[in-house]
């Protein structure tokens, strides 16, 4: 069952300082906004943001991370995103949402970006990370007949959902939903300014933040 997996998972799940540093560069300077972070764990990058003036709700499927997260955040709702979403979580009430590092674990990620959607304002923002699955490393290591699940990373063996940089595109396009800004890691990280052109190959970790229209 999915929750008992989450259910050890989630307390333990942390984020990385570059990742969790191009989100808030994403999220920017803002103060007095109303945040939803999906996927929330213990609260560690809402806490940041909530910091700054503004209102964070976290949504959280372990009920252990997110008795954590209700002491850094305004309000926490324990719940399988992929589920019925509670009227406690409004309808147009959120400025921006951030999905970081959930997508992949989700049968239907269309489905929930639909559903986060509708609780963000008009133009409202969306910001979601997700792992390359076709990164050059990655292709490599198909060609050669290597592939191995992890219990955490890349081949994390609670990832269902594989995205590539036009799968996330077409996910976003067919939620109502245009590609603003891209912070993608790039891998060599040395080389950034120039691989940044191809993410579909060079980006290890998808950073985008997306605009309803």
């Amino acid at each position: 069952m999915r929750e008992t997996h989450y259910e050890k998972k989630s307390p333990a799940y942390g984020i990385g300082h570059t990742r969790r540093n191009r989100i808030l560069k994403l999220v920017g300077n803002i103060s007095g906004k109303r945040i939803l972070d999906v996927g929330c764990a213990r609260g560690y990058l809402g806490r940041i943001i909530r910091e700054k003036g503004n209102y964070v709700a976290g949504i959280e499927i372990s009920s252990e991370a997110a008795n954590e997260a209700r002491k850094v955040l305004d309000e926490v709702h324990v719940m399988n995103i992929e589920q019925s979403w509670p009227e406690s979580l409004q309808r147009e009430s959120f400025d921006v949402a951030i999905i970081a590092e959930v997508l992949e674990h989700l049968f239907d990620p269309k489905q929930v970006v639909l559903e986060i959607a509708k609780v963000l304002k008009p133009n409202g923002s969306l910001i979601i990370t997700t792992p390359n699955f076709m990164t050059w490393t990655n292709r490599l290591q198909f060609l050669f007949g290597r592939f191995k699940y992890q219990d955490q990373g890349m081949f994390d063996f609670g990832h269902i959902r594989w995205f590539t940089y036009r799968y996330l595109e077409s996910v976003l396009k067919e939620s109502g939903f245009e590609i603003e800004r891209e912070e993608h890691i790039i891998f060599p990280g040395k080389l950034t300014k120039i691989l940044k052109r191809w993410p579909g190959i060079f980006a290890f970790q998808f950073i985008v933040k997306a605009r309803k229209i």
